[in-house]
């Protein structure tokens, strides 16, 4: 038996071994899927082993492939994913390296060339879709597919600069094609443009640009009429434009159809109506054009003076002519007193302009006393001057006449109601009309004196009688205790009054303690005095009856809820009924500090009791650490309270590093104290476990791609983790100095790496001479750098050196423009896309 059991721990023991020094590493499958066991390098043609359970399935073409060609090794994890990494790029880094974008694992060939292309920033859209690859793409026969500008201009440039008619260089033509072309059109010929910003309409519909744009001037032209038309407005006579002052806004008389016919909208200033629309212009314009007046008097002011049927001068006639005169004539005329502020109503509408407007029509008041006085003055009944009648006679007379006279009172501040209506004026204004008193002691005081059931004196009733009189009579009288700022309720509603009022009727207390001393003083269960009772009554007590009495808990500051409702008053109001705190640790304090486990003293606990227990009862108790400023997850929910509050619950840190420091300190893969780690542990761990931890670059100011995935962190954190540059120089600086083909230390390349190498690998680099100056097409294709920068610096380059563009291999071709210096800036100048074609005499028109 014990030879058995070594034999299985052997065999054990091989197996762990075994499985331990695989040389495939870690994989997630069994080696029966792969391997029978009569030989470990047999390998049956049906295995278990699928290929599609791993992250990348065999489709296509790769189901025929050997393994071998992808798994070098035998550890299989090594295998990359990415296409790149088992084909290579042919098209030398010009497309994306995601190679599934264009092509399948069925094959290499695209079927959907356009589609594509409508999926790049340059969909092919109507000529562009009928263009050979060859046209744009010049590398296209090496699978180079070089990025191209997706601007018009930047591949028609040269039809930019060839046109003549017109030049668009020389007009400052907008380099946006689109402009005036359509990409949809089969020749640059086709062209239009939309003049919206100045319509072409009326007579501006020309076909011929230059009659505006004289010399080609494209810019800078005003849209003001006045601006093309001023030859025009000068040369006009028929009315003279110049000496009548004419506007040179041209649109209040012109259209853009035409100079003649013209119109002026005369409403604009002075509307013509009536008469005026038959005078002649210069009837009213015969000086000028400016400052005319609109007023009627301007024009009339030799008919308001020579008038005498009434004489306007004498009569003092306002000069408003349009209140009597109409634009039709001067006569006849009439006036509408509506429109003053003087209405004629009544006897007013015979009497004559003249009895009112005796000194004139300017002035006149419009109050009746000042027409009225001597009717006022000689009124005996009533005599209106002792009377001291107010003199806005309205009041009571009408423009019908004098007499009958009527006096609304109700139009007053007092109203005439009850028996007021029957009482003779003089009995309430026997001192006259004015000031008389509105109240009701005034007239009332007799009576308010002789009452005796009650005696309004004695009781020092207030004198605001319509309290429980009304103007019907005196008797019978009433009071309506609820408009009182204590209306009567309950048993009150039939107590006598004088019961309340014993001592009068002002200054009676509305508390209930003052009338109910004695009850509070006798009750003894509870005893109010002994027990400090607030003397509040109407909390516990109603109007109906001093018993039985209630009190609502739920109206203080501490409601009761759980266990409290069942305890007795005087057990929390031992000490009294105020100032009986409402905490929990002021009554359950011996619970605080008996309590054991844990032991709340000696763990400085809070004595917010309500943050673990409730109403209910002291135990059990709970605590919800997702209220605190460090909600518990992960690994945390397990541990025990103390471990974190060791020192006590308050103060306790809610950073990592507070109690991790040991773990930070003692990690040696990598070391966090020599590198320089930051304390924030959440970048890396988790609070799961310590181990394992992540890292999310690009989460970062710099994500990692390409080359830089598989770099260890220690090469470029050398320094620590905190200032690492970004920059590709800091990093590649010797790659850039010890570069030779070419050279760039000396040759003033620019340190912005990116602009030529990607973070696949230093080499293969590439760069965009198009950004400067393109050489994708025409003679200087393929061509190699040095034959332009013949210099070591590849900042400046030129096109006259030796073999290429000599000075004497050129001057037939530049006559007159022998003064320029022939730097490859001014050769640029003309010859932009470095064909051969020229564009003649451009400098010289420029220089005109």
């Amino acid at each position: 038996m014990r030879k058995l059991s070594l034999l299985i721990i052997v065999v054990l023991l091989a197996g762990k071994l075994s499985a331990q020094s695989s040389p495939h590493g870690a994989i997630p499958f069994d080696c029966s899927d792969c391997h029978v066991s009569t030989s470990w390098k047999e390998i049956p043609s049906q295995k278990k082993f699928n290929h599609n359970a791993t992250r990348f399935a065999l489709v296509g073409q790769h189901k025929s492939v050997d393994c071998k060609q992808c798994h070098a090794t035998l550890k299989f994890s090594e295998a990359k994913e990415e296409c790149v990494s088992c084909h290579k790029d042919i098209h030398k880094n010009t497309t994306s390296q995601q190679c599934s974008n264009c092509h399948t694992p069925t094959t290499w060939l695209i079927k959907n060339i356009t589609d594509l292309h409508q999926r790049s920033r340059f969909p092919l859209l109507g000529q562009h879709a009928k263009a050979d690859c060859q046209q744009c793409h010049l590398l296209f026969s090496q699978l180079n597919f070089e990025p191209l500008g997706v601007k018009c201009f930047d591949c028609h440039r040269q039809n930019y600069m060839a046109t003549q008619n017109p030049n668009h260089a020389q007009s400052g033509f907008s380099t946006e094609c689109q402009t005036c072309h359509n990409f949809t059109d089969a020749a640059w010929g086709y062209a239009s443009f939309a003049h919206d910003f100045f319509p072409l309409q009326g007579g501006h519909k020309i076909t011929n640009c230059f009659s505006c744009h004289k010399a080609g001037t494209f810019t800078g032209l005003s849209k003001d009429c006045y601006a093309c038309h001023k030859n025009k407005f000068e040369q006009t006579v028929e009315p003279n434009h110049v000496s009548a002052g004419f506007s040179t806004t041209c649109t209040s008389c012109h259209n853009i159809n035409g100079w003649k016919p013209t119109s002026f909208n005369h409403t604009q200033y002075f509307s013509l109506v009536g008469a005026h629309t038959q005078l002649g212009c210069n009837k009213c314009h015969s000086t000028s054009y400016k400052n005319t007046p609109t007023d009627c008097y301007g024009c009339h002011k030799n008919t308001f003076e020579s008038t005498t049927n009434p004489s306007h001068v004498a009569s003092k006639f306002p000069t408003d002519c349009s209140q009597c005169h109409t634009n039709t004539a001067w006569i006849p005329s009439s006036f509408n007193h509506s429109s003053t502020n003087f209405p004629l109503t009544g006897m007013h509408t015979t009497a004559t302009c003249i009895s009112c407007h005796v000194s004139g029509y300017t002035n006149t008041p419009s109050d009746c006393y000042s027409c009225h006085k001597t009717n006022y003055d000689t009124t005996t009944d009533p005599n209106h001057v002792t009377s001291q009648f107010p003199t806005t006679c309205n009041q009571c007379h009408s423009t019908s006449g004098w007499k009958p006279a009527t006096f609304d009172h109700a139009t007053t501040q007092f109203p005439l109601t009850g028996a007021h209506q029957s009482i003779a004026c003089n009995q309430c204004h026997a001192s006259g009309y004015t000031g008389t008193p509105k109240d009701c002691y005034s007239c009332h005081k007799t009576n308010y004196e002789s009452t005796t059931d009650p005696n309004h004196v004695a009781s020092q009733f207030p004198t605001t009688c319509n309290q429980c009189h009304s103007t019907s009579g005196w008797k019978p009288a009433t009071f309506d205790h609820a408009t009182t700022q204590f209306p009567l309720t309950g048993a009150h509603q039939s107590i006598a009054c004088n019961q309340c009022h014993a001592s009068g009727y002002t200054g009676t207390p509305k508390d209930c303690y003052s009338c109910h001393k004695t009850n509070y003083e006798s009750t003894t269960d509870p005893n109010h005095v002994t027990l400090q009772f607030p003397t509040t009554c109407i909390q516990c007590h109603s109007t109906t009856a001093w018993k039985p009495s209630t009190f609502n808990h739920a109206t203080t500051q501490f409601p009761l809820t759980g266990a409290h409702q069942s305890i007795a008053c005087n057990q929390c109001h031992a000490s009294g009924y105020t100032g009986t705190p409402t905490d929990c640790y002021s009554c359950h304090k011996t619970n605080y500090e008996s309590t054991t486990d844990p032991n709340h003293v000696t763990l400085q606990f809070p004595t917010t009791c309500t943050q673990c227990h409730s109403t209910t009862a002291w135990k059990p108790a709970t605590f919800d650490h997702a209220t605190t400023q460090f909600p518990l997850t992960g690994a945390h929910q397990s541990i025990a309270c103390n471990q974190c509050h060791a020192s006590g619950y308050t103060g306790t840190p809610t950073d990592c590093y507070s109690c991790h420091k040991t773990n930070y300190e003692s990690t040696t893969d990598p070391n966090h104290v020599a590198s320089l780690f930051p304390t924030t542990c959440i970048q890396c761990h988790s609070t799961t476990a310590w181990k394992p931890s992540t890292f999310n670059h690009a989460t970062t100011q710099f994500p990692l791609t390409g080359a830089h995935i598989s770099v260890d962190c220690a090469k470029c954190h050398a320094g620590g983790y905190t200032n690492t540059p970004t920059d590709c120089y800091n990093c590649h600086k010797s790659n850039y100095d010890n570069t030779t083909n070419p050279k760039h230390s000396t040759t003033g390349f620019s340190t912005a790496c990116k602009d030529c190498h990607t973070t696949t690998a230093w080499v293969p680099a590439t760069f965009d001479h198009s950004k400067y100056f393109p050489i994708a097409s025409g003679r200087h294709s393929g061509i190699s750098c040095t034959t332009c920068h013949t210099t070591s610096n590849y900042v400046n380059f030129t096109c006259l050196s030796s073999g290429c563009h000599s000075k004497s291999s050129t001057d037939g071709d530049h006559d007159g423009v022998n003064g320029y210096s022939y730097l490859s800036s001014e050769c640029y100048r003309c010859h932009p896309s470095g064909s051969s074609g020229q564009i003649k005499n451009f400098i010289k028109t420029l220089e005109k």
